[in-house]
């Protein structure tokens, strides 16, 4: 095994191909840092007139999901490659995808100051959807760029008591120099969202027609007009986030100086030093004003502290150290060692009637025979090996092993091999790669107390196997991607929206294919997930998923004026086959598993016009526009009907100065 080790890591100190760099030949290049904080990877600027059309975070990342029906509500990915199963619940997950973390941090570089301010909005008086997007970004010094993007948002939502009202800023800055450089991001979110709880029955979506939507009754109650809105059930959620990496480089110490090469070329690798840092709480509050309702309807188990009122509420921050060794060549090629240390608290309180009382998790907790600390931590050695060979062979590999802590003993271990060949001109990937881990589930799936809920129950260490592919042609703007998990011991939420283990093996195979058709004027960009699940009543997901943009470009002149207008017409289809999709515990804000209705099967159709003056862009976007032309099953979760016909407009306005 360490003569092995020996041969890979002295095969990796010979590279002759050309270390990748930031392109400063564009006049904006962006990058988002992979998963390990290393490699940097293109990321798109949002400029385009194609997809314009789609303001909603869920469209934009799924091809298809489960909604409450309002933007910014809870959500969650039908394919499961999307869900990060690693990822501890902390009652927040089902807000993430319209969250800014830093995980989710573009960087940039720009040789002018650039600026963009968008305006979406649709519906009318308490219906009525607005969303206000500003972004800027520069470069103060040739190294270093400085960038700030603020969101707000409040969508009023077309059924009762469905408002998701929300704010999100964030900060962020890159510096690239020879010796020192740096990224950095500080994030804030402000969430506060309705819980309605569904609507009453069904059949009042199906089989009866409301003169307005905001008629349909909900299972729970409140105010919800245009001057006065005070819903009985609703979240708030505040999150505040910051990530740092630090490197140091020395490559002058590796460097030739032989005059006839050319300066300060790079012959083996050299090393790198870095320090990374992140910090991310966040504080939730779940107030039920009159928690019976829930009771009686089925939706609680039972009402263990108060009866009257539900106040829950979870803090909780967790924050990471990590040092880090690297040995940095030509292009992406790299090994590095690191060491992390991180620390992590959760603070659940359920006050009684009386404010001297109350259950108060904080340093430890007492349930029957229980006695457990809520201040956890973990350290773990983590270490990974890229090289391309050739120029046409690529080698990743990366190891975690967890020393002490809340996850002594886990692992994880993962390689990949890429070969980037061309035929017949045409850039071709073929990617295999692997995986196995085993990881303690995350303490909230184990330890918690609320009004509604309480668990308290020791699980099993998740085993995780993965097979994974992928062939790309870039030129033809096709790609297909292929996974197998074969997951035992998987942790999920089941009928009564409580965690359980199965200790069966679970089996997931998942294939989703990306192309876009260009003939003429005409454009169909196309994704399709195709996916198949052993044990469906622990995990359900819909066996087919499409999403479709279909439109037609054309860009008119104007010769008097010299001016040019482009502009594309067509439509959008969403689609998904039938399943028994999750339903939504808004005391958890989770998804689960239910047996009671299967979902899906229903086409959602927008048609859409986008057009493009110079900088300023404009959609008009008629959203689920064959809404009433079919049997009216439009559902994504149990009883959370998606919105009906619905118009909207918005405009951005970029600036390069």
């Amino acid at each position: 095994m360490k003569k092995s080790a020996a041969i890979l890591i002295l095969f990796s100190l010979f590279s002759l191909d050309q270390y990748a760099q930031i392109d400063t030949s564009q006049a904006i290049y962006s990058w988002k840092l992979d998963p390990y904080c290393i490699v940097k990877i293109a990321d798109r600027i949002d400029t385009n007139l194609a997809g314009f059309q789609v303001d909603n975070p869920i469209r934009q990342s799924f091809i298809s999901a489960s909604t409450l029906g309002n933007i910014g509500s809870p959500a969650i990915s039908n394919i499961f490659t999307d869900r990060d199963f690693r990822e501890e619940y902390t009652l927040t997950n089902s807000f993430y995808p319209s969250m800014k973390r830093f995980s989710n941090t573009s960087y940039f570089h720009t040789r002018k100051p650039f600026s963009k301010l968008s305006y979406f909005t649709g519906g009318s008086s308490n219906r009525k959807e607005e969303i206000i997007d500003a972004f800027h970004t520069q470069n103060v010094t040739p190294k270093m760029n400085v960038g700030l993007h603020f969101t707000a948002q409040d969508a009023g939502g077309q059924y009762n008591l469905q408002r998701v009202k929300g704010n999100s800023f964030r900060f962020f800055s890159s510096y690239s120099g020879t010796v020192y450089s740096y990224h950095a991001s500080f994030n804030t979110n402000h969430i506060g969202a309705d819980e309605n709880g569904g609507v009453l029955k069904d059949s009042y979506i199906t089989d009866t027609t409301f003169k307005f939507s905001k008629e349909i009754p909900t299972l729970f109650g409140g105010t919800d007009l245009t001057n006065s809105h005070a819903a009985d059930v609703y979240h708030e959620i505040r999150n505040l986030s910051f990530f740092t990496i630090q490197e140091a480089s020395f490559p002058k110490l590796f460097s030739s100086s032989d005059t006839a090469e050319k300066p300060s070329r790079i012959k083996i690798f050299y090393p790198k030093l870095a320090y990374i840092f992140s910090f991310d709480r966040t504080r939730t509050l779940f107030l039920d004003k009159n928690p019976t309702v829930g009771l009686e309807a089925g939706l609680y188990p039972d009402l263990y502290v108060d009866e009257k009122k539900t106040r829950d509420s979870l803090y909780y921050w967790r924050m990471q150290n990590a040092l880090r060794l690297q040995f940095q060549g030509r292009r992406n090629n790299h090994y590095f060692i690191d060491f992390t240390y991180e620390a992590m608290n959760y603070s659940l309180m359920v006050p009684l009637d009386t404010l001297s009382e109350h259950y108060f998790i904080y340093k430890q907790y007492y349930l029957p025979g229980e006695n457990r600390t809520a201040q956890l931590y973990n350290s773990f050695l983590s270490s990974g090996f890229s090289r391309i060979f050739a120029n046409a062979l690529k080698l990743d590999l990366y190891g975690r092993y967890y020393l002490s802590g809340y996850q002594s003993a886990n692992y994880r271990l993962s390689g990949d091999i890429e070969l980037m060949i061309k035929i017949k001109g045409k850039d071709l990937r073929i990617r295999a790669g692997a995986s196995n881990e085993f990881l303690q589930p995350g303490f909230l799936y184990t330890r918690f107390i609320s009004n509604a809920f309480i668990w308290n129950q020791n699980l099993d260490k998740t085993n995780v196997s993965n097979l994974s592919g992928d062939v790309s042609l870039v030129s033809n703007k096709f790609a297909l991607h292929g996974d197998y998990y074969l997951l035992h011991n998987y942790v999920y939420f089941d009928t009564s929206a409580v965690p359980q283990q199965f200790h069966q093996g679970l089996s997931v195979l998942s294939f989703v294919a990306e192309k876009e058709f260009h003939v003429w004027k005409f454009h169909s960009i196309n994704k399709i997930a195709f996916q198949q699940v052993s044990h469906p009543e622990v995990l359900s997901l819909p066996a087919l998923a499409v999403s479709s943009s279909n439109f037609i470009e054309h860009e008119f002149n104007f010769k008097a004026t010299g001016g040019k207008l482009k502009t594309i017409i067509g439509f959008d289809l969403f689609y998904n086959t039938s399943y028994y999709a999750n339903a939504y515990m808004p005391s958890l804000a989770i998804f689960y598993q239910q047996q009671e209705k299967k979902l899906g099967n229903y086409p959602y159709v927008d048609v859409f016009l986008n057009v493009r003056l110079k900088r300023v862009r404009f959609f008009m976007n008629y959203e689920h526009i064959n809404s009433g032309w079919l049997e009216k099953n439009f559902f994504t979760a149990l009883h959370y009907p998606m919105d009906q016909r619905y118009l909207k407009i918005g405009f951005s306005w970029t600036f390069y100065d």
